[in-house]
């Protein structure tokens, strides 16, 4: 798995950059004085871009190659966190705010592409543990990330956006350095533009994939209903302040780290992808309906533990048997299938947030994701 390590180091560093604004946005935008609704169109904004953007940037991973698609996504990372960094110094903030979610999300494919990657440069049977790497890339972004950003936030809510710019910055330059692009089977005749489009419906028609695409919509929604709306929940449950909420994320990115790190490879060798996906699923129902019973901080640690078991188990699982399921010269379509599916589920996810929170009470956010999360668990059981 040496080879992997500057896969690691290069997503990890983007990951950092996002994980750094990711839960000071509901506290940046409160700064303007927006309300909740906004708030969650705020966060969507992004989504709806790259739910644009993911099909077409996976599958023209698979024709112009990796290494050039990833630069492109990092460069809008960057240019829309400097942009979100200088929207408070000009001219009606609000509109450069989107403006800046809607160049990162246009660009938005640098996950796709390095699990494309991963798929190219390891054997199958390698797969979930390749996947486990950005997992831990994820853990880590977010140990450091929103902790980061936390403090960073005392100065200003600039700090946090120009600081994971830095992060663009450096992911740019490993990427350019460090990662080669890997010999791959290339179909010659796929065209890109618009027929891209034209050709998701193709994915469809697969049957074991299209179980698994549903399946993988009814895991990413809870996930990010959980993950975008955590500051807006803490805020208004138990009063936190961006500080606590990054620390308090911190801890999770540590609990994430741990489990991919020693946990994933080891249960998915003895139980195989499929049962660790029923086992990472259940993991994730039972943390997230335990969010009704949180009155005090500490009971979040529960949460915290059982969430990020479930979800450092479920998604290379899960990942790994998707990309077993397509095509060898479409990985990369496939991927950025999954891409636009958790794009859907983070534009659908901030809008019911904004509207469970702010509508009936904070703890149906755990309601919520716990049903959408039984679903799943119940479509990979019926579809063994």
């Amino acid at each position: 798995m040496k080879k992997l390590l500057p896969v690691f180091l290069v997503i990890w560093v983007d990951l950092l950059g996002f994980s750094i604004i990711l839960p000071l946005l509901p506290y940046y935008a409160k700064s303007l004085s927006l309300s909740d609704q906004i708030i969650g169109l705020l966060v969507a904004t992004y989504s709806i871009c790259q739910f644009i953007a993911g099909p077409f940037l996976g599958e023209m991973s698979d024709i112009k190659g990796r290494r050039p698609v990833l630069l492109y996504s990092q460069i809008g990372s960057l240019l829309g966190f400097i942009v979100l960094g200088s929207a408070l110094f000009l001219p009606n903030p609000v509109i450069w705010l989107f403006l800046s979610r809607v160049i990162d999300g246009l660009s938005g494919g640098n996950v796709t592409v390095v699990q494309a990657y991963i798929s190219d440069v390891l054997e199958p049977e390698e797969w979930t543990k390749g996947y486990a790497i950005i997992g831990a890339a994820f853990g880590l972004g977010f140990l450091f990330g929103p902790a980061l950003g936390g403090v960073l936030s005392t100065y200003g809510y600039e700090w946090p956006a120009y600081a994971a710019a830095c992060c663009s910055l450096i992911s740019i330059i490993g990427t350019f350095f460090l990662l080669p692009e890997p010999k791959r089977r290339i179909n010659p005749d796929r065209k890109g533009g618009l027929a891209v489009y034209l050709r998701v419906f193709d994915y469809f028609r697969i049957s074991s994939l299209r179980n698994l695409l549903i399946i993988f919509l009814f895991f990413v929604l809870p996930f990010n209903l959980y993950t975008s709306m955590f500051s807006l929940y803490a805020l208004k449950q138990l009063s936190f302040t961006a500080r606590d909420t990054g620390y308090f994320l911190a801890v999770v990115g540590l609990f994430g780290i741990i489990w991919q790190g020693g946990a994933v490879g080891p249960i998915v060798k003895r139980l195989g992808e499929t049962k660790s996906l029923i086992l990472g699923l259940t993991s994730n129902a039972i943390g997230l309906f335990s969010i009704v019973f949180v009155d005090v901080w500490w009971k979040l640690i529960v949460v915290a533990v059982f969430f990020s078991f479930g979800t450092g188990m479920t998604r290379p699982a899960l990942t790994s048997l998707i990309t077993q399921s397509a095509p060898e010269d479409r990985r990369g379509g496939v991927l950025g299938i999954t891409s636009s599916i958790e794009s859907f589920s983070r534009i659908a996810a901030p809008l019911i947030g904004g509207w469970l929170i702010g509508g009936l009470h904070a703890n149906w956010l755990g309601l919520a994701g716990g049903i959408f999360t039984l679903i799943a668990l119940l479509l990979t059981v019926l579809g063994r």
